[in-house]
């Protein structure tokens, strides 16, 4: 392909066309409509407001500073756009599904829900318009499936990237007041985890390697791993529970001892968890042992880290949304993480570098 943005012709044979079909749309980004609303709404207000001080008496302008009070009571508790801006590199086009995934889990761990998604690929000059319907393919057929308006598709070819990247961007609304509210007295709460450690890494390392893997194992044996990404947790499924959990985290880079570090570090707590707990699925278990990659260390978006009083209701309640949810251990006041396998006792480690990102540098 030609460096630069591709053409309209080509855009409209691998971009449009196929959304058009998905029945998706693509138009104005969702947080340029949203913030021209927003605008509006308060230069009106501000308009309204100067009109009426100017026309009151003293008194009137009294009972106006009374109502102004509680306008702004309204305010604090009103609506507030949010977006989350997520990336994924590769030479396979599914890339593009694993940065939607990502963007709007990230916004799911703030409790909100997704509506619209923004996308720009930037590809390698080797790559072709068949490259880019793929792309279009599989971020329409997700974006259906998770109820997401595509905003917008960017895609373009440049000399300074060997593989395909993707980054993508997902916007959704939650109450001001809201905007990272964190319950601090989690100590005695459960730890969740929610879907399967090393599942995205393992997707994603299938998606670029099949030939090779094909050395090693049947047939059977990798559709059978390509049938796990429905395995992924959606931000519809994660959001069913939001009201019953203190904390949501998404797993991403750095796998599930990275996610485990950082959710002590946001809310300066401790825990003890059992480490044979970890849900893991055999085929990511043989898969990481082909490359001799550890799983725990290996990007997981699509699976979370809940914090929750209510365990049984939590975990019954994702039952009936198809996810499995397994209890790792408690939450602990003390700032001591604790990591128990069988009779070994250890704590856990500062977070190390993404097994996906090594299997990269040394398959590249």
């Amino acid at each position: 392909m030609r460096l630069g943005k591709i053409t309209q012709a080509a855009w409209n044979r691998s971009v449009r066309k196929p959304l058009k079909k998905k029945q998706c749309t693509v138009g104005k980004m969702a947080w340029e409509q949203k913030c021209a609303e927003l605008e509006q709404q308060i230069q009106k207000t501000e308009q309204s407001q100067k009109t009426e001080q100017d026309q009151k008496t003293e008194q009137d302008q009294k009972t106006e500073q009374d109502q102004k009070t509680e306008q702004d009571q309204k305010i604090e508790t009103g609506r507030m756009t949010v977006w989350s801006t997520a990336s994924a590199g590769g030479k396979n086009a599914n890339v593009g599904a694993y940065a939607v995934i990502k963007a709007a889990g990230e916004l799911a761990s703030q409790k909100v829900m997704a509506e619209g998604v923004s996308i720009h690929a930037i590809l390698p000059e080797q790559m072709q318009e068949e490259d880019v319907k793929h792309l279009t393919d599989t971020v329409g057929e997700l974006c259906k499936k998770m109820n997401l308006e595509i905003c917008q598709i960017q895609v373009e070819t440049s000399s300074f990237v060997t593989q395909m990247v993707v980054t993508a961007t997902a916007v959704g609304e939650k109450k001001s007041t809201a905007i990272r509210e964190q319950e601090m007295t989690v100590a005695g709460e459960e730890l969740l985890l929610c879907g399967y450690a090393g599942l995205e890494g393992t997707l994603r390392i299938l998606d670029e390697s099949e030939e090779e893997l094909g050395t090693r194992f049947v047939p059977v044996f990798l559709e059978k791993a390509k049938l796990l990404r429905e395995k992924l947790v959606l931000p519809d499924q994660i959001l069913s529970v939001k009201e019953q959990v203190s904390d949501i985290r998404q797993i991403g880079s750095g796998g599930i001892l990275a996610a485990l570090w950082e959710l002590g570090e946001e809310l300066q707590t401790g825990f003890d968890i059992d480490f044979s707990k970890i849900a893991l699925k055999q085929e990511t278990v043989e898969i990481c042992e082909f490359y001799q990659l550890n799983p725990y260390l290996m990007t997981s978006a699509g699976s979370f880290l809940l914090v929750t009083g209510q365990s049984e209701e939590v975990i019954a309640c994702l039952a009936e949304q198809g996810v499995s949810a397994v209890r790792l251990g408690c939450m602990k006041d003390q700032n001591v993480r604790v990591i128990k396998n069988g009779e070994e006792t250890r704590y856990l480690d500062r977070p190390a570098a993404d097994e996906l990102a090594r299997w990269w540098k040394e398959h590249a």
